[in-house]
């Protein structure tokens, strides 16, 4: 009996992990990173656009 709800339990816990966060693929990932990079260095250009365009103008 204790076997049966052990293996329950644990085949619970997993299911459910499974459910929760869902493993993308290769390609997702790698896409995720570029995003993310490209994210990061469009905002680095756009603050020292920011920064520069007053000091220009004035």
């Amino acid at each position: 009996m204790a076997g049966a709800r052990r293996e329950l339990i644990n085949g619970g816990n997993l299911s459910s992990r499974i459910v929760a966060r869902p493993i993308p693929r290769r390609g997702q990932v790698k896409v995720a990173i570029l995003v993310g990079i490209a994210h990061s260095v469009a905002s680095i250009f756009s603050l020292t656009s920011r920064r520069a365009a007053p000091s220009h103008f004035s």
